[in-house]
Order: C-alpha cells, then sequence, then structure tokens
C-alpha cells in the first residue's frame, strides 16, 4: 500500500477524531446554555459546532479549493467565538485591559474570507491565523485556570496549545514528514480536548451512553471504512500498475509501427529517379523541392539526403542546415556499406529518434544516403498522452529527452531528469525487462511504468514510461470513504437506537 494512501487514511481518521470531540464539546455547552442561559456557553455552542464542521469538511475532501476554503473559514470563525467567550460574562477589573485586544479581532478574519483562485495561494495566511487564534484559546485558558483555580482547564487549554503546535509543524516542517508530525499533534489535541469532556460526562449517565453510543458507532464506521478503502485501493492499484505496463506496451508497438513506416517510406523514395538525379547533378534546388514535397506527402518527421562520404548534402524539414558529417551514426553507417538500416538512435540535428537509412545509387555506383524518420520528442509524448491519457516520458539512457509532465510553473517539461530507481534501471536498461515502480514528479508520487528501447542491432537505448497520478487513486479513496462512512453510521444508528432508547430508559427509571 502506498505512503500517500497511508496518510490519507491517517488524515481521514484525525480529522473524524476532531469532528466528534468538538461536537461533544458544542453540545455539552449547548446544555450548559439551556440551564444558565448565559451568553458565554452561547458562543462557545457556535464556536465548537463550526469547528467541529470544519473538521468534517478536511476529513471528506483533500484538495478541493472550494472546500478548503470553506472549512479554513469555519474553523476560524469557530475559534473566534470561543475567544469572544472569554470576554462575556460579568465584568471584571482583570479583564478589562483586554477588551481592546477583542476588538481587535474581527480584522484578522479577512485573510479567511478572501476568495481567490487556489487555496493553496492563501494556505500560508490562514495556517498563520489559525496558529494565532489556537494560540489565544490557550494562553485565555490558562489564564482563567490560574486566576479562578478551575483545575478542569488544565486539559482544556494544553489540548488546544497542542493543535496551535501541530498547525505550526505544517507551517515550518513541509512534506511527508512535516504532515505526518502535524496530524500526530492534532490527534494528541483532541484526545486531550477528550480528556476534558469526559471530565463532565463521567458523572451524567445519561449523557456517557449518548456518547459511548456514538463513539461506537464512529469508531466502527472508520474502521469499515478504512478497511473496506484499503482493499478496493489494493486492488485497484493492482489494477492500476496491469493498466499502465499494457499501456507502455502500446507506445511500444507504435514506436515499432513507426520504425517499419520509416524503412518502408524511405525504400520507396529511393526507387524514385528524380532524387538520385537530382544528387547526381548536385541540383540543391531542385533537390529541395523534391525532398520538401516528400516530406510534406509521405508524413515524415524528417528527411534529409548525403553524399557517399556520409556529409549532409541537404535536410528538407532544416534546409539551413547541412554540411555537418553523421557517417558514424549506426543507420547511416550501415547504409553506407550497402544494407538498409532501421534504428532507434540519437543524431546530432534529429536528437533522439526513429531513423531509416537506404543506400542512393546511381548505375550501380554508390552515390549517397537516404535518411527518413520520426523524432521521439515532446510532441510525439503528447500524442501518447492523447491516447492513453497517461504522462508519458521518453529516455535515452536513463535521462529524460521528451515527456509530458511539466514543472511546477505549468510551462516548461520536466527534460533531462535521471530515473533514480536503481530497481529500475537494472530491471529495464540491463536486462531489458519491464518494470514498475512509484516516482515523484514536482512533489507529487506517480505509479510509472517502464519498457526498454531497442535500437536496431538489439541494444538498449533508452526507455519509455506512462505514469498515473497517485492523487487520482486517492480521489477514489476519498469518494469511497465518504459513502462508506455515511453508509455505515446510518446503518449502525438505526440498529443501535431502540438499545439505547432501552438503556435509557433503564437509566432514567434508576435514576
Amino acid at each position: 500500500m502506498s505512503l500517500p494512501f497511508i496518510i490519507n487514511n491517517l488524515h481521514f481518521t484525525v480529522e473524524i477524531v476532531g469532528a466528534l470531540t468538538f461536537f461533544v464539546m458544542a453540545w455539552l455547552a449547548a446544555d450548559a446554555y439551556v440551564v444558565g442561559r448565559q451568553s458565554r456557553p452561547l458562543l462557545r455552542v457556535f464556536g465548537f459546532s463550526l469547528v467541529g464542521v470544519s473538521q468534517l469538511i478536511h476529513a471528506l475532501t483533500v484538495s478541493d479549493d472550494l472546500y478548503s476554503l470553506l472549512g479554513a473559514v469555519a474553523f476560524i470563525l469557530g475559534l473566534i467565538f470561543v475567544i469572544g467567550s472569554f470576554f462575556t460574562g460579568p465584568k471584571t477589573a482583570s479583564l478589562e485591559p483586554t477588551s481592546g485586544a477583542a476588538s481587535g479581532t474581527p480584522p484578522a478574519q479577512a485573510p479567511a474570507v478572501l476568495v481567490l483562485p487556489a487555496f493553496a495561494s492563501i494556505s500560508l495566511y490562514v495556517d498563520s491565523l489559525t496558529a494565532l487564534l489556537l494560540c489565544v484559546v490557550a494562553f485565555l485558558s490558562f489564564r482563567q485556570l490560574k486566576k479562578e483555580f478551575d483545575r478542569s482547564l488544565q486539559f482544556f487549554w494544553i489540548g488546544f496549545f497542542v493543535l496551535f503546535l501541530g498547525v505550526l509543524a505544517a507551517l515550518f516542517w513541509k512534506g511527508q514528514n512535516g504532515f505526518v508530525l502535524e496530524h500526530l499533534l492534532r490527534l494528541a489535541g483532541f484526545l486531550l480536548l477528550s480528556v476534558w469532556v469526559w471530565q463532565y460526562l463521567q458523572l451524567r449517565l445519561r449523557e456517557s451512553v449518548v456518547l459511548i453510543f456514538i463513539s461506537l458507532t464512529l469508531l466502527i464506521s472508520t474502521i469499515v471504512t478504512l478497511a473496506f478503502s484499503s482493499i478496493l485501493m489494493s486492488k485497484i492499484e493492482a489494477e492500476t500498475r496491469s493498466s499502465l505496463a499494457i499501456d507502455t506496451k502500446v507506445i511500444d508497438l507504435a514506436v515499432g509501427g513507426l520504425l517499419e513506416e520509416a524503412r518502408a517510406k524511405v525504400e520507396l523514395l529511393a526507387e524514385r529517379g528524380d532524387i538520385t538525379n537530382a544528387l547526381t547533378e548536385k541540383n540543391a534546388a531542385k533537390l529541395a523541392v523534391l525532398l520538401s514535397d516528400a516530406l510534406s506527402e509521405e508524413k515524415l518527421g524528417f528527411l534529409l539526403v548525403t553524399d557517399k562520404q556520409g556529409t549532409v548534402v541537404l535536410r528538407a524539414h532544416a534546409l539551413s542546415r547541412y554540411g555537418d558529417s553523421i557517417g558514424t551514426e549506426r543507420a547511416v553507417e550501415s547504409a553506407l556499406t550497402g544494407t538498409v538500416f532501421a534504428t532507434i538512435e540519437s543524431s546530432s540535428a534529429e536528437k533522439f529518434s526513429i531513423r531509416a537509412a537506404v543506400p542512393l545509387y546511381q548505375k550501380g555506383t554508390l552515390i549517397g544516403v537516404l535518411v527518413a524518420g520520426f523524432p521521439l520528442d515532446n510532441v510525439f509524448a503528447d500524442r501518447m498522452k492523447k491516447i492513453t491519457g497517461l504522462e508519458m516520458s521518453i529516455y535515452e539512457g536513463e535521462s529524460v529527452v521528451a515527456t509530458t509532465a511539466l514543472g511546477e510553473d505549468g510551462r516548461s517539461r520536466l527534460s533531462g531528469i535521471a530515473v533514480d530507481d536503481q530497481s529500475v534501471r537494472e530491471a529495464v536498461l540491463e536486462r531489458g525487462g519491464a518494470a514498475t515502480a512509484r516516482v515523484e514528479l514536482r512533489g507529487e508520487e506517480f505509479l510509472a511504468s517502464y519498457l526498454p528501447i531497442i535500437s536496431g542491432d538489439g541494444k538498449i537505448v533508452g526507455m519509455f514510461s506512462a505514469s498515473k497520478s497517485q492523487q487520482e487513486i486517492i480521489a477514489l479513496a476519498n469518494a469511497t470513504n465518504r459513502l462508506t462512512l455515511v453508509a455505515v453510521m446510518s446503518l449502525l444508528l438505526i440498529l443501535a437506537l431502540p438499545f439505547y432508547f432501552l438503556t435509557r430508559r433503564l437509566l432514567g427509571d434508576e435514576i
């Protein structure tokens, strides 16, 4: 099972625990409000409820900008309500100096309610504001503990302080390790707040029964959800690996087809006497017209002709570039000896490409070589992506020379990077087999399948890869989690309600 999926499930579990904790806290505050009709518990009802809603939103959505923004706004507004509750009730001298701080709170809401194109662009400001508000709640509750000697607030202020540390971890420690540390601290904070809640519930049997029913229902629902999604994701990942291997073979077949096409077309063109005559006559203008027309008609990627020493006479695809020697290239070298040859190799002008070369004869005498082919470039990779829907990369050796994967700027291609997985290099580049592995591109994990590129000599000269983002699989896991959680919770609540009412009646009779 992939690390991103495990992290995603950790996120889901922690946020569900947080949602339950704050909803129970809101319930206790509502009960206190019904008894005393004071503004402090009422503000906490709103505050804890909003934070609970925020936790639920974050549990069921991970990367959606709109829901992330709504969750952040709910969390921040909830904390503001909680902070406001510390300044309500009878006025005392010790509270007077801090009233100015309360009046300064509303402007801090601005970063949370700004509607910007992407949540990531304001996440730093949102997290900073959240950390500040959590720290304020921890400080105010600690001050109240010291002032009123209310030891029940000990777990309350420590819980919020640990939540504050969790946000700091997210701010200053990026990556998967920071994500895990953040969620472990958040889980610890929620558990501390749960202990604070339990202090009030342990002597209230009816409320304890309700909490036990809700907690067990949520616990069982979460376990079933995670177990089901884990089994489903394992199967989906296995199918994805198989699909990637098939799609990579599609690329291999496409390249094989182009190799045969280049060979067939260059042999057909070599039989045309007009090209041979123009080369013999050294008529560059006529040769340019003939090769340019052939390039267009045959839909080739490139077409060029050399003399009998292997020096380029004319390139139909780059008329200004000629005079360089390519006699040492494998395809041309073979054609100069009288053998038609097709291969995949790198050239100074056409770079890594499919190349077919055929000798040109005039009255039985070798006068040059005709070379045709297709470049294995970004255009080819883009075409393969349209067919498969996957990120495609072409490697010359172990380095990427063409890819559909874009950098963080969304424009530049991730060319030039080398495969860093030793098992892939050994399986594909050394043994000539296929391999599937997890790779990281622009900080995101992908599943990638690799196949070797074999030259006309049977040598391994590179490899193809087709990759699929793990986020697509995780998005499916989130959808599965949502559906399973709702279904299982609904079923368990329906089954548990009769038993709960019976237990409540028995407890009521005893009391």
